[in-house]
């Protein structure tokens, strides 16, 4: 049974140097969602491939094909960034396969946030803050990235934040800079977490 792990984010907030960094060493298949993250993952990968198209009403479409594309090279593990701006629609991609497809086993949901905007981007009250409000919402697994740069105080409010949307979810701060979390998302992609949120039951 093929495993897939989402892992997503607003563009620039790490996720592929995160994966990069945290799975290097590990056999894996992975679909990014632009040129550029494939081109970051490719040496570390099996098989790659990328989101061609930004069509929104297409993502859960395009998300589908893409993941039976690559299941057809039988890859152990199959990472993805699910694809374009419209990042609330991870959770119905997701819940397609889990409601379809019983022939994959689903990772964590997990969002990637940049440490150091994260007040700014979660907000009902602008399109970017709800799409961020949203995959907090649904997703299993917090990746606050750029932890370097974060200290104590910060920490602590960026936990409320989270906690105030999704009590359920667990928070790992990250940085590729000093490694820290590395290891603990590592362990939530290649280890026995599941997605735990689906829309449909």
């Amino acid at each position: 049974m093929m495993r897939l792990v989402a892992v997503c984010g607003i563009p620039g907030s790490g996720k592929t140097s995160i994966i990069r960094e945290s799975c290097n060493g590990v056999k894996f298949s992975f679909i990014a969602n632009n040129p550029e993250s494939q081109d970051m993952i490719a040496d570390i990968s099996e098989n790659s491939d990328n989101f061609p198209f930004k069509s929104p009403c297409a993502r859960i479409r395009q998300f589908q094909f893409r993941v039976d594309m690559m299941k057809e090279k039988n890859p152990e593990l199959l990472i993805a960034e699910p694809p374009g701006n419209c990042l609330e629609v991870s959770s119905p991609m997701l819940n397609q396969i889990y409601v379809n497809d019983k022939s994959i086993s689903l990772g964590p949901l997990m969002t990637v946030i940049d440490g150091c905007n994260i007040d700014k981007e979660i907000s009902k009250r602008t399109t970017e803050g709800l799409r961020m409000f949203n995959m907090i919402d649904e997703s299993d697994v917090i990746v606050i990235s750029h932890s370097d740069l974060i200290d104590d105080e910060r920490r602590a409010f960026i936990k409320g934040e989270v906690s105030k949307i999704n009590t359920d979810a667990e928070v790992i701060f990250c940085s590729v800079v000093t490694g820290e979390g590395m290891d603990s998302v590592k362990e939530r992609i290649t280890g026995d977490y599941s997605y735990t949120r689906p829309l449909w039951n």
